[in-house]
């Protein structure tokens, strides 16, 4: 009795020791991470519901995040050495990379861009579509920005130059919505909660909308992934474990949103972040849900899409040899997969 006993005990003591294992997790090298990000609003949402829900916690990281009023300003500070991740736009890799530099995406964020195209109120009848914005004033989160490509491509595809415009940086949030209702823009590109908020009130009309797979059709040809975490390569080769921490919250979070309601999602935004108020974020949840990535992966058609775009207008990327797929990297987020909220 006791030897069957002892049995009993050693395989519930193995059963309880093999699930621990399981689910034990491998420690980050680098445990205090800064991130550098080019913007805060919606299509930014796994990260800031990962750090507000504790989910880099987790994983062991201690991360601090630092937001930009564009995605140039990210680059600047990675390559600098002040921040280790970048939470940008997946074009910074493909145009970095005509420049000599190895950036690397390790979890997309969203697979469309959720921005709103459109032209102030002030100047709604004079500007029908982009065509009509020769001369003009328009907004992008900053100069070199995403943003800004994406305009240049709109501009490109309407037969105007980028020099036919002038491009002012207004950030994504307050400052954006401030230069277009005090008449310092025409025109504007911008994202969630700003988008739904200057939209809501009448200030800003939209032209193009690429929050909704029928807009990025009509502006891409097809969904056009842009805000991602990356880094540069040689961190990723040093610090695998803890990349792969970042990717399993960002994954986590993913999935958290996928399932959470609008009014959820507001309660889990750091209060900096809100810019009015929740039931107005929960709002503009609603418009840019359908961006949100649920898997962080980069898909070959949608890395595809991009460099498209930008070879559209810009020389330097259509002359350039680029290996699209040395660009992302979803073996983090295929492990991060099995990871529940």
């Amino acid at each position: 009795m006791k030897l069957k006993f002892a049995f009993a005990l050693c395989a519930a003591f193995e059963l309880v020791c093999g699930s621990v294992a399981a689910v034990a997790k491998d420690v980050p090298e680098k445990p205090e991470l800064h991130i550098a990000a080019a913007s805060v609003g919606i299509t930014y949402l796994p990260m800031l519901v990962a750090q507000q829900r504790g989910y880099f916690k987790d994983e062991g990281l201690d991360v601090h995040i630092a937001a930009f009023s564009g995605g140039s300003k990210t680059l600047e500070a990675l390559l600098g050495g002040s921040s280790d991740i970048v939470a940008g736009a997946y074009s910074n890799t493909i145009t970095m990379a005509t420049k000599g530099q190895h950036l690397v995406v390790i979890a997309a964020q969203v697979i469309c861009p959720g921005w709103i195209f459109g032209v102030s109120q002030k100047r709604q009848a004079e500007v029908k579509s982009a065509r009509d914005l020769k001369g003009m004033r328009i907004g992008v989160s900053a100069p070199g920005s995403s943003t800004h490509m994406a305009l240049n491509y709109i501009l490109h595809k309407a037969g105007l130059q980028p020099s036919d415009v002038s491009v002012i940086g207004v950030g994504q949030a307050a400052g954006a919505v401030a230069a277009v209702r005090a008449g310092q823009i025409d025109a504007l590109i911008v994202n969630d909660p700003s988008a739904t908020i200057l939209t809501k009130d009448g200030s800003l009309i939209p032209l193009e909308n690429m929050r909704t797979a029928e807009g990025n059709v009509k502006v891409f040809g097809s969904d056009y992934p842009e805000s991602s975490l990356f880094a540069t390569q040689d961190f990723i080769n040093k610090y695998p474990k803890t990349v792969q921490a970042v990717a399993n919250a960002i994954v986590r979070a993913e999935k958290w949103i996928a399932k959470a309601t609008p009014e959820q999602v507001a309660d889990n935004v750091p209060p900096e972040y809100l810019v009015d108020n929740k039931a107005l974020y929960a709002d503009a949840f609603r418009n840019s849900r359908r961006c949100i990535a649920q898997n962080g992966e980069i898909t070959a058609k949608g890395a595809q899409t991009v460099r498209d775009v930008l070879s559209a207008f810009d020389p330097t990327v259509a002359s350039a040899k680029i290996d699209l797929t040395a660009t992302y990297d979803n073996r983090f987020v295929e492990k991060a997969a099995g990871i529940q909220p």
